[in-house]
């Protein structure tokens, strides 16, 4: 399939930072500092300081006549025990610097246009590609941002999508627990280049939609090389029936700051990629099959969720459900290796076993994720989560724990800038793969986050 070439990368700079309130990825992530006021109408920045009354999470602050620039470091460090045996022997640890990451953030004229990027030094992504289908792990996001006014936007560039479950619309550093749930892992690319619309409309009181539609490449960060396949096309509705949530609350999961009434908001996400080439989204360009010309045929993934979040009080709750399907051509006849070359099915491989070698290579099925916590005054949180998933018959291996079961203490010394967080938890083998001896993983881990 042939395609033209995806605009490079507009600008290698900027990313979120979100004062004392929890890192989000939407519009009330950043806001400016107000206790100054530039007198000059100069473009160059004439004044670096620190934000008066600095919390954790401010970051340091450029302020120039045409707006503002942040830069917010973060870091959390994990220390890991788990056993795969059913009576704990043999335990296992692990450290590690979980995310490094440095935000950068800019709002310029009158907040009509923002630029945003992200890095993440530590990562423990290897890529299964070599050559020419390698790419850059460290950078997370790069995009730009033009508001027309506060109900409108526009969103192009390298960014976490709006078109994946809530989980994913919630920061590393900002999430209830210490890792996303075995569905977000599954079925969640989190990061895509594209082109994005989002808008906000009133229904009357306080009803409110927010709208979210997206084309991306489907290829996550390895289109900064070249698009692979087709293109991604989403649709995100989410309804918030109370209004919005107080401080950014959409954006973190604990009830840090206790709304006085009900929030809520309930989501419908629906994705099309017209041409697949990993097998969620994540790793663009590792499948790659043909037609007897060798023209470029692939499958086709489709995804479908519903997920919601509810406040009150100290109290949250947060559900998602996925399920995913594929089509596969009719004509597809071997498929091109890693080094560009091309690959021949025998003539005795039947249409069928074409269709399922394709379809094996995808992740495919269905999961469902519920958790719940509470925060108490004293900022002590508990939580607990359930996540379960169901692989189609034919599909790629991305189920081999297919239930979690997951218990969480945080303590947050000055909100999700600096706490310090004790997670226990039980990964469960699905059937097939249990033995007289293992059943799952039982782990234990601790975490401390802190952002500047």
């Amino acid at each position: 399939m042939n395609r033209a070439k995806i605009i490079k990368v507009i600008c290698t700079c900027f990313c979120m930072c979100m004062f004392q309130y929890a890192l989000a990825q939407e519009d009330e992530r950043y806001q400016r500092d107000t206790t100054y006021t530039p007198n000059e109408s100069s473009e160059n920045v004439h004044i670096l300081r620190i934000k008066k009354g600095y919390l954790l999470g401010d970051g340091i602050t450029f302020i120039s006549g045409k707006g503002n620039f942040n830069l917010s470091p973060s870091l959390q460090t994990l220390y890991l025990v788990n056993s795969i045996n059913k009576n704990l022997s043999a335990p296992n640890s692990t450290f590690a610097i979980n995310r490094a990451r440095l935000n950068v953030f800019s709002n310029l004229f009158e907040n009509k246009i923002s630029l945003s990027a992200r890095l993440n030094f530590a990562t423990n992504y290897a890529s299964t590609t070599t050559g020419n289908r390698s790419f850059n792990t460290v950078l997370q996001e790069a995009n730009i941002e033009y508001r027309p006014n506060r109900t409108h936007s526009f969103n192009f560039g390298l960014r976490a999508d709006y078109v994946d479950g809530r989980e994913t619309r919630i920061e590393g550093e900002s999430i209830g627990f210490i890792d996303r749930s075995l569905v977000s892992d599954a079925f969640d690319a989190i990061f895509d280049f594209g082109v994005r619309y989002k808008g906000n409309y009133r229904l009357g009181g306080t009803n409110l939609i927010k709208s979210y539609l997206s084309v991306t490449t489907g290829d996550s960060r390895s289109a900064l090389q070249k698009n692979f396949g087709g293109f991604k096309y989403g649709i995100r509705l989410d309804y918030l029936p109370f209004d919005k949530f107080s401080r950014a609350g959409e954006f973190y999961m604990d009830d840090l700051y206790r709304e006085e009434k009900p929030k809520l908001v309930i989501g419908l996400v629906y994705s099309y990629n017209d041409g697949a080439t990993s097998a969620k989204g994540t790793n663009g360009g590792r499948w790659l099959y043909g037609d007897a010309d060798r023209n470029v045929l692939l499958p086709s993934y489709t995804k479908f969720g519903t997920d919601y979040l509810f406040k009150y009080n100290g109290w949250y709750s947060m559900g998602s459900f996925v399920a995913t399907r594929a089509t596969v051509p009719n004509n597809i006849a071997g498929e091109f290796r890693l080094d560009g070359s091309f690959i021949t099915y025998p003539a005795a491989q039947t249409a069928e076993q074409t269709k399922d070698k394709v379809l094996s290579r995808l992740n495919l099925g269905r999961g469902f994720n519920v958790q719940a916590g509470y925060l108490f005054p004293s900022n002590w949180a508990m939580g607990a989560r359930y996540s379960t998933l169901k692989e189609n018959n034919i599909t790629a291996a991305f189920a081999d724990y297919d239930r979690s079961y997951t218990f969480v203490t945080t303590k947050y010394l000055s909100g999700n800038s600096l706490k310090i967080q004790f997670e226990l938890g039980y990964n469960q083998l699905r059937e097939a793969l249990k033995t007289s001896t293992q059943n799952g993983t039982y782990y234990s881990q601790v975490q401390f986050t802190i952002q500047l």
